[in-house]
């Protein structure tokens, strides 16, 4: 783990290090966002004339070009029920994401405006400053660092998830699936498990695993209930959701060859002045008990992390 400085009574950790800006995917487009951007109630965001409230509590930390902007931009994919996701027959969005990032900013005096934005396509946008912020489960790595700077408030396991059954007979090892097929969301960090597996399997002499990526979690999880691809790589805090939606078509088995992984919202890496206002205002949700309220309204406090902080991940 790199050396971090500590930044408040809960001891959370800013990485050491310079600021590294300007950094782009590779074959990553900035478009396809969506146009329309809505409030966590269903109603299109009328964030920008609410205004900074100069009296919130942690007013004084906020950059003055937000300041007078008022509203804080952020983007999500909202597909993954509990995080972040719109339920049948609205358009707002809500989960743990969006009640967390709401109160955070309110301690700072913004308002959110959220931004409905393809998953593989939010860090490209966080680095052209089309958002202020993003969160939407996204797995902290030493190689996204080089792009954004994660605030990591939640850690998650990871498990698999199969037909009812397991008629593939999959294994929790890094080699008990070989010859399957895994699906997952495009830009997900799937990709470095299934080259795990590839490589184990390859090595013993039996059939490569094979990734195939989907545009939203929606579609992965059809292509597993209808038997178009093999398993699916789940967040331990959410196996109830996916298969009260499948119809209990699924069961889950752990993912041995998988630590726990930090997760975080995004910050543009030359953005330190807002990054560490959130630094601040995540410490003063834990401390009024607002962060465990919302886990605890969500049922996933098994996310919890109690030393939360700044680009976590050590690999």
């Amino acid at each position: 783990m790199p050396s971090h400085l500590r930044t408040s009574s809960r001891s959370l950790r800013v990485l050491a290090g310079g600021v590294i800006a300007g950094l782009t995917l590779l074959g990553i487009t900035a478009c396809g966002v969506d146009s329309g951007s809505s409030s966590s109630s269903g109603a299109p965001s009328n964030a920008a004339k609410a205004g900074f409230d100069a009296k919130a509590p942690l007013a004084n930390l906020v950059p003055d070009d937000l300041k007078k902007k008022g509203v804080l931009t952020v983007a999500t994919q909202p597909d993954f029920e509990p995080a972040n996701f719109t339920p049948a027959g609205e358009t707002g969005i809500k989960g743990y994401n969006v009640d967390l990032m709401e109160a955070m900013a309110k301690k700072l005096g913004l308002t959110v405006q959220w931004e409905k934005v393809p998953f593989d396509q939010i860090l490209i946008g966080m680095q052209s400053k089309k958002f202020d912020a993003a969160i939407a489960g996204m797995t902290d790595r030493k190689q996204r660092q080089e792009q954004v700077d994660f605030l990591d408030y939640q850690w998650a396991g990871t498990v698999f998830m199969v037909q009812k059954g397991n008629p593939k007979h999959v294994t929790s090892a890094v080699d008990g699936g070989c010859g399957i097929k895994i699906g997952d969301v495009k830009g997900s960090d799937a990709n470095r498990l299934v080259d795990q597996m590839a490589a184990a399997c390859t090595a013993a002499g039996k059939p490569a695993t094979e990734l195939v990526s989907f545009p939203n979690s929606s579609d992965k999880n059809l292509a597993l209930t209808s038997g178009r691809i093999d398993a699916i790589f789940w967040p331990d805090m959410a196996v109830s959701v996916i298969q009260r939606e499948t119809g209990d078509k699924l069961e889950s088995m752990p993912v041995d060859f998988e630590e726990k992984v930090y997760l975080g919202m995004t910050f543009n890496k030359a953005d330190t002045a807002l990054r560490d206002a959130f630094v601040k205002a995540l410490d003063a949700i834990h401390e009024d008990g607002a962060y465990d309220s919302i886990l605890k309204k969500w049922d996933v406090s098994v996310i919890d992390l109690k030393a939360p902080g700044v680009n976590l991940a050590d690999k």
